[in-house]
């Protein structure tokens, strides 16, 4: 084995790899798939930090959870009718009425309101959208609000607009996936080739006869590189046409850290479902049995969400109205799938594992020997 190239070799996989590291401070809800164009069929994790599978034909979705409720009344920053598990639960709980909110701000990636750390920024609830939403609702009357909400929460939860979008943009980038599918190739057998001392293995005829043509090998793959950047910027511009500063620094790293340009349909596919709901995109891209997952731990947290008894009542008051408003929001939205979606098929009573269970937590799942027991979330058992 070569030991002078194994460092560069090192290096430059290692920022190959790190272009594929996606994460935070906070959970977020992953979907993703090794390959497709046409079928979406997505796996799914829930993690801090997550590594995309390695291959330039992979591509994700990153979701996010509202880290608030909002209510005709108002709003809290304790989470409703969450996919996430745990929900993303605030570390002090604040409640405002519209009418109250003077000024939002975003500092440090969380959001600000009237100088106080309300929330973290997600791409569902940005401190602009916020301020305008706060701006338009103020001045109404509580029936008009409850219209207004409905309409907002209403258009996280189309899913056929992302399961067309996601189509289109799987097609469109296949070239893109081509030429970086050759680029690593390409640079998967040089780096085998460096790695196990080729040179010391070939004949010197043969040897001689590749270092020759190497230039001629470097313009072409500085030739595949050019051509992919282009093609990545010419996607961009079609699928974000607002997103120009973050094209810009995207690009700046394709072109200067060539590791990290062989992947590009990532960037492509990341951030389409923002502002969904993470239910939204498994039932747009996901498997079957993940979308039901989702689906239903969604529809358990609608039915019976974290409330703890320390919860305060004018928080449990906001809540309970967050979750009244967006109920028939989401029941229409399953209503838009196959009846394996069907809300009574979501919340069926599991499968007794055990002769000696009698109950269960209708939110988790859990199964109790003891009709008198306790569920941690403090749920209310059902009977088996």
């Amino acid at each position: 084995m070569s030991s002078e190239w194994w460092p560069v070799l090192a290096v430059f996989w290692g920022l190959y790899l790190a272009d594929g590291l996606r994460g935070g401070r906070r959970d977020r809800l992953f979907f993703f798939h090794w390959t497709g164009y046409a079928k979406l069929r997505a796996r799914f994790t829930q993690a801090t930090w997550f590594l995309i599978p390695p291959s330039p034909d992979a591509w994700t979705i990153v979701a996010d959870d509202l880290p608030a409720s909002l209510a005709p009344e108002g709003l809290t920053n304790w989470p409703s009718v969450s996919a996430a598990r745990p929900p993303p639960l605030p570390d002090a709980i604040r409640v405002l009425r519209w009418e109250e909110i003077q000024r939002i701000e975003d500092r440090a990636g969380w959001i600000y309101i009237n100088g106080h750390r309300f929330a973290p920024v997600t791409p569902g609830l940005t401190a602009n959208s916020l301020d305008t939403l706060a701006r338009e609702l103020a001045p109404l009357n509580p029936g008009m609000r409850a219209a207004r909400l409905r309409v907002w929460q209403t258009g996280r939860f189309c899913s056929a607009r992302l399961k067309r979008r996601m189509q289109a943009v799987l097609l469109r980038s296949r070239s893109l996936v081509f030429l970086n599918t050759v680029q690593v190739t390409i640079l998967a057998i040089v780096s085998a080739y460096l790695l196990f001392d080729g040179p010391a293995r070939l004949s010197p005829e043969l040897r001689d006869a590749i270092a020759d043509r190497l230039p001629v090998f470097l313009i072409f793959c500085a030739g595949l590189h050019l051509l992919a950047v282009v093609s990545f910027y010419r996607l961009h511009r079609r699928i974000y046409p607002r997103a120009g500063q973050e094209l810009a620094s995207i690009l700046f790293t394709a072109l200067f850290v060539p590791p990290q340009a062989l992947r590009l349909r990532l960037h492509l596919t990341a951030k389409l479902a923002a502002g969904l709901h993470p239910m939204t995109v498994a039932l747009a891209c996901a498997r079957p049995a993940v979308a039901r997952a989702v689906a239903t731990d969604t529809l358990r947290d609608l039915h019976w969400p974290r409330r703890p008894v320390t919860l305060p009542a004018s928080v449990d008051q906001l809540v309970s109205s967050s979750i009244s408003l967006l109920k028939p929001v989401m029941l229409e939205a399953l209503g838009r799938q196959s009846a394996a979606f069907s809300p009574d098929s979501l919340l069926a009573p599991p499968t007794c594992e055990s002769p000696q269970a009698c109950a269960y937590c209708p939110r988790c799942g859990d199964e109790f020997t003891r009709l008198d027991s306790r569920c941690p979330h403090g749920v209310p058992l059902a009977r088996l």
